[in-house]
């Protein structure tokens, strides 16, 4: 093992690649033959109907409607709640912009609340807080390989009568107290782009097991059709997905059971070897979670126990060793994504358009964990205690360092008063074999 970093010109740990994603193999192979050889490529097909219910099955639901992504499944999901102008919808700070997105498509107000220290999702504490009188629903996300505390928010809800949705875009097949996630509340929203757990390239699924919901959002994804002919015509869009997108998925749904538990015994290694170093600390999995799909790891840093190696730094110099890791996502309002909504969103007259995407918030422990927090002492105990600042194992190369919507990186010195060699060695001695290939992701791929 080579004594100098990669970031400072030594050899990488890993000179093999990390499996590359997706994975796949035969059955998505003979699924788009299928598709391909029916002659019915579009929407509504034989293809997506037997998806959607193996889906719906698979997450114990009474309904699945397909859709072209899993940022207009949360729009469609809005809609079909009756969420529109002058309703308030409450959101994580720490979360991708198409939660806060969605709101906005639909007329609403997104509200931002923080995030707890041990899960980085919505804080129950805080969004009861940020409720008022408009307030209509709330988005909480099950992040990374976290599941949000959906007691304490279901129960707020019943409490103020609210609407739920559930962003599952992380966690397809996930179980909160042994019932899956996308049944819990209102309507789940899943993703299937091209990082995601399971994955067609593009795609998205809602889920609900309320008859009256499911076809007001299959007539919302179908241009208005009606899913039944007892059933009115409504008002909606084309945001349908295709016969080759739905045989990939069922491919990949075959595949992810084993691919969720082979994801939890590495995630058991991890945990118990990365727990050793100084200033690494695995988010603890909670006891209601009887099973966590994996989208990637969520680990907490703080740079004082790790002989002051900034965060960015730290993930640079994992990256140049051939670790697949990055800074998690930015605050939502403070992105270079959202900002600029101000100048290219036209709000009504009379409205601030800084209040309503939300650029005077401030959620300390979502700020403290992006690495973006507003003064004080960033990556130790925020303010609202025990934050550290966020790492992600597992993200591919999609994510550059300089990717918009990710904090940005600071360029690792290789001379001056500090130098990394001191630390970041330790990572790679204590777990050498922690970064086989497949190890987050899955098994290796079929080829």
């Amino acid at each position: 093992m080579s004594k100098t970093l990669a970031l400072q010109g030594g050899d990488p740990i890993r000179s093999t690649p990390i499996s590359p994603w997706p994975i796949f193999g035969d059955a998505e192979r003979q699924g788009l033959a299928r598709a391909l050889e029916s002659g019915t490529w579009g929407f509504n097909g034989p293809i997506e109907g037997e998806f959607a219910r193996e889906f719906a099955a698979f997450q114990g639901v009474k309904h699945v409607h397909c859709a072209s992504n899993g940022s207009v499944t949360l729009e469609l999901a809005l809609k079909a709640l009756g969420i529109g102008p002058g309703d308030e919808v409450i959101v994580p700070a720490l979360t991708w912009i198409a939660t806060a997105w969605a709101p906005l498509q639909v007329g609403a107000t997104p509200v931002f609340a923080d995030i707890r220290p041990g899960d980085w999702c919505l804080d129950p504490e805080d969004v009861r807080n940020k409720l008022t009188d408009r307030t209509r629903c709330i988005i909480p996300v099950h992040l990374y390989s976290q599941l949000a505390q959906m007691d304490e928010l279901l129960e707020i809800a019943r409490e103020h009568r609210l609407r739920v949705i559930e962003d599952c875009a992380h966690t397809h097949g996930s179980e909160w107290q042994g019932k899956a996630v996308g049944g819990l509340g209102d309507i789940g929203s899943f993703s299937f782009q091209h990082t995601k757990g399971m994955t067609a390239g593009e795609g998205g699924a809602m889920t609900t097991d309320d008859d009256h919901l499911s076809d007001e959002l299959f007539r919302l994804k179908n241009c208005g059709r009606s899913p039944s002919p007892d059933t009115p015509t409504g008002f909606g869009s084309n945001n349908r997905i295709t016969e080759f997108q739905a045989a990939v998925l069922l491919g990949q749904l075959s595949r992810l059971p084993d691919q969720i538990a082979t994801r939890s015994k590495n995630i058991d290694l991890l945990r118990g070897q990365l727990d050793q170093i100084p200033g690494i600390r695995v988010l603890d999995a909670k006891e209601e979670v009887t099973r966590q799909g994996m989208y990637c790891l969520s680990i907490s840093y703080d740079y004082r126990s790790a002989n002051g190696v900034p965060r960015d730094v730290f993930v640079d110099a994992l990256r140049a060793e051939g670790i697949p890791v990055t800074a998690p996502y930015e605050v939502v309002y403070q992105s270079e994504l959202w900002r600029p909504g101000v100048e290219h969103w036209r709000f009504p007259t009379g409205k601030d358009a800084a209040t309503e995407l939300g650029l005077h918030s401030h959620c300390p422990v979502a700020e403290q964990v992006s690495g973006e927090g507003r003064g004080g002492d960033r990556g130790g105990e925020g303010e609202r205690g025990g934050a550290g600042e966020g790492v992600e194992l597992g993200h591919g190369e999609e994510y550059r360092r300089d990717a918009p919507g990710f904090p940005r990186r600071i360029r690792a010195p290789t001379r001056g008063r500090w130098r990394p060699s001191r630390y970041a060695p330790d990572v790679r001695r204590s777990c050498p074999d922690c970064f086989a290939p497949g190890l987050v992701r899955g098994a290796m791929p079929e080829r």
